[in-house]
């Protein structure tokens, strides 16, 4: 017989599932403006798309980027929702003829020159100064590869496959 005053397991796991959760919703609630409205979260996050490394007109391998766009205030998600697509055909079609391959390896991307493409190109899509900043918020290679060191120096990465 079951005693009706000792809790039953799924009452005890779902006690503590709120107890764990619940510092989560706490972070999760949004600061409200002054007209009442809930203020809108300023990053936008593209989805991950794969990157070439280009080495001597050559595919050397696969990087699997994840990009975070930091937005200005009062720049619209719907927007961004729409014209993400062709923002992201953009890099990967330049990824293609101008390669952000790193001279020093095969395992990331030039940073800086892809979120410099990347922000030019917001402001054509979206208009200028609608995207703050972006930045790079993850980058798995396909394999662990490095550049030989007896041609780093004269290797030229920025060739791309089409002449």
């Amino acid at each position: 017989m079951i005693d009706r005053h000792t809790p039953s397991r799924r009452f005890l796991l779902a006690a503590a599932c709120a107890l764990v959760a619940s510092p989560a919703l706490a972070n999760a609630k949004k600061e409200k403006k002054e007209g009442g409205e809930q203020a809108l979260d300023p990053t936008y996050k593209l989805g991950s798309m794969t990157i070439p490394i280009i080495y001597n007109g050559r595919i050397v391998n696969y990087v699997f980027v994840a990009m975070t766009l930091k937005l200005a205030s009062g720049a619209e998600v719907s927007a961004f929702k729409d014209k993400e697509p062709a923002l992201r055909d953009a890099i990967v079609r330049a990824a293609y003829r101008t390669p952000f391959t790193r001279v020093d390896t095969w395992k990331e991307v030039d940073g800086p020159r892809l979120t410099g493409f990347v922000m030019g190109q917001c402001a054509n899509l979206f208009g200028k100064g609608k995207v703050a900043s972006v930045e790079i918020v993850k980058q798995i290679p396909r394999q662990q590869l490095m550049p030989p060191k007896s041609n780093t120096a004269n290797a030229t990465p920025t060739a791309g496959l089409n002449p």
